[in-house]
């Protein structure tokens, strides 16, 4: 491993997160913005809790298309991407396998996410997920950038907890308390950067407060190599050729929180 790699890779190991530039060329990220500027439009369930664009209330719910790669191999190729694929090896240490696509829109006056770990949800085993998390517009406070709790991802997942307050109020927020000496802060990106994050890292967002700012991004969610388990709704796998791994298995239990919580939509 090179010192970009190997200084990347250690950056990753203590807070959990990173980010690159320009692994996406601008000619990416316009065709990006362009796909999905007509995807809303397609008129198919394929969005948040699978509704169509039209039914989504951004007050209320995440306004996002799932799994878009599923339906399109302009997707399938952005999730794949050969730059993608290289800074996750060097931090997995393995090669990467695609299990998710997503395009959030975050139009103006958009609700925040929740905080919340990835692989509560994916339940990857016995390594966590890595997201690729790439801004189509530039992201900040004012329009709801993400916000990590650095280091959280040596945490073990958290499970919910009930009755009590959660961050910002927000109901798909599972966590109710931070580690011990970890609080959440904002980390803006700019289009043409992508933050990679670990599946145990602690993030959620604001929301967007701007009247005339979207906070659109792609991400892809990945597992490595050496995976032996996800959950079953990120099956099927594909390796970074965009063929499909049969070898892991599908998890259809609860996680570690038990029967009914984790293991599912992210």
């Amino acid at each position: 491993m090179g010192n970009q790699w190997q200084d990347l890779r250690e950056t990753f190991e203590t807070q959990g997160f990173v980010i690159v530039d320009n692994l996406f060329s601008e000619d990416d990220l316009t065709g990006i913005e362009t796909f999905f500027e007509e995807y809303k439009r397609c008129g198919q369930a394929v969005f948040d809790k699978g509704t169509t664009f039209e039914e989504i209330d951004p007050r209320e719910r995440q306004v996002r298309a799932m799994h878009p790669h599923r339906y399109s191999q302009k997707a399938m190729n952005w999730l794949l991407h050969p730059s993608v694929a290289e800074v996750l090896e060097a931090l997995f240490g393995r090669a990467p396998l695609g299990v998710q696509t997503m395009y959030y829109y975050k139009p103006p006056g958009a609700k925040g996410q929740g905080m919340h770990q990835d692989n509560f949800y994916l339940l990857a085993k016995p390594h966590a997920c890595m997201a690729a998390w790439t801004p189509i517009d530039d992201t900040d406070t004012e329009n709801g950038c993400l916000c990590v709790v650095p280091g959280s991802h040596r945490e073990e997942i958290l499970c919910p907890e009930t009755g009590k307050a959660k961050w910002r109020n927000y109901e798909d927020s599972h966590i109710t308390g931070f580690p011990s000496g970890k609080e959440p802060i904002p980390v803006p990106v700019k289009r043409g950067h992508t933050l990679f994050f670990g599946g145990q890292l602690i993030h959620g967002s604001g929301p967007n407060r701007t009247t005339d700012r979207y906070r659109r991004t792609f991400i892809g969610h990945y597992i490595d190599d050496a995976s032996e388990s996800v959950s079953n709704y990120y099956h099927p796998i594909v390796n970074m050729s965009g063929e499909v791994v049969s070898r892991v298995a599908a998890d259809t239990s609860g996680g570690p929180c038990g029967d009914g919580f984790g293991g599912g939509v992210h």
